[in-house]
């Protein structure tokens, strides 16, 4: 079967991981994929490192939501590609590329639309800083809701990568659920050893007695980072061997150290920044948290569980099917910075916990989000839709 992926960007981020991720996969058993972004991302140079055929638009992708007419010319241009590349199906991913991707199939012939919502579309009406207020709210809603609408129009399949996504789809929505597929994202196993643990642990000057607690994501405002860091400094007031260890980048990081230096968080929190050796970061912590407020299935807590580590995480999108409460980990209210801190520090002191749910997150991964579980499902969805 011949694929075109439409991915939003390439960007790092975790919907163009896994847009990399299902097209090694497929190309791994027997499929041709192609894939046109949006934009040339850093994320560029690893599908071409892999042998991916990739495609981008960067003049005409970051701007045509701002000018019609170059909204015009992608469409034109993804028309191009697609008859081009003769796909079986164009599968979009991310609503950027649904939108451009609905309005490339409506002249037919065409080859049949596969959509993959990635997350909520309520999720993109949290802002940077502060959540959008009144008439911005509903018409960011209206937006993105239009575009999930404007796909499943035009989509003879769409895929939800957690049943909370599909529910909204069909609640909020009123799409058809017998056209929404829930395929849960899939990632590779990366499981570290020991050594490569050890070295990680040694480079960041943790010894046998400290307790680390790791987040991997965006240093931004809708990931809840600012809560993590008011839970940290509770924590670290009565676990005095209790650090933080910050994977990521984004556009808080500057604050954020500033208030690490400035504050009593000195020596208790830890900058990573972006890494590459992720899986290695998670095994070196005791404990993984994730504090956001909206998300679907984040491909960092399937880290984390294939990695075998317990999690506290808020109880938001799809993270319960990743995070179930008392047996990979805890669930916690979103924005309660007081609860994210007694879920850490009552898990970061009960090591048999730890072992126990850190044991039961890998037995979750492996039944549920493997990437072999992931494609053979995705197949399922393209056979459906032709």
């Amino acid at each position: 079967m011949k694929i075109l992926q439409v991915a939003a960007n390439t960007r790092y981020g975790g919907m163009p991981f896994h847009v990399l991720t299902l097209s090694r996969a497929l190309i791994a058993r027997g499929h041709q994929v192609e894939v046109l972004s949006m934009d040339s991302g850093p994320m560029t140079a690893l599908f071409r490192a892999e042998g991916i055929p990739i495609y981008t638009t960067p003049e005409l992708g970051q701007k045509a939501k701002r000018n019609p007419l170059l909204a015009l010319r992608v469409t034109k241009q993804i028309r191009r590609q697609i008859s081009k590349s003769a796909p079986d199906i164009v599968h979009s991913h991310g609503p950027r590329a649904h939108f451009f991707s609905a309005l490339a199939v409506r002249r037919r012939p065409s080859p049949a639309l596969v959509t993959s919502v990635h997350g909520s579309y309520t999720q993109f009406t949290v802002g940077n800083r502060s959540e959008f207020g009144g008439l911005k709210r509903r018409i960011q809603k209206l937006q993105y809701g239009g575009i999930d609408r404007l796909a499943a129009r035009y989509s003879s399949r769409m895929v939800a990568v957690c049943e909370a996504t599909k529910r909204e789809l069909v609640n909020d929505l009123k799409i058809d659920s017998a056209k929404i597929t829930v395929v849960p994202n899939g990632i590779e196993d990366r499981r570290p050893d020991e050594e490569s643990v050890a070295a990680v642990r040694k480079a960041f000057g943790f010894g046998g007695q400290e307790r680390i607690a790791v987040y991997v994501g965006r240093l931004a405002f809708h990931k809840g980072i600012a809560d993590l860091f008011a839970a940290a400094e509770i924590v670290t007031a009565s676990a005095p061997h209790a650090r933080f260890l910050i994977v990521g980048e984004g556009p808080m990081e500057d604050e954020l150290s500033r208030r690490v230096e400035m504050g009593p968080l000195a020596g208790k929190v830890f900058f990573a920044g972006r890494r590459e050796d992720v899986p290695q970061l998670i095994g070196a912590s005791d404990l993984f948290v994730l504090p956001s407020f909206s998300e679907g299935l984040p491909l960092t807590l399937l880290e984390a569980a294939m990695v075998g580590r317990a999690m506290v995480a808020t109880d938001v999108g799809g993270i319960s099917d990743v995070v179930q409460a008392g047996v990979t980990g805890t669930l916690v209210r979103p924005r309660d910075p007081v609860g994210l801190a007694r879920g850490i520090k009552t898990l970061l002191g009960d090591d048999t916990g730890l072992k126990r749910m850190g044991d039961a997150a890998r037995q979750l991964w492996e039944q549920k989000f493997t990437v072999d579980n992931m494609v053979e499902k995705m197949e399922q969805v393209y056979i459906s839709a032709t």
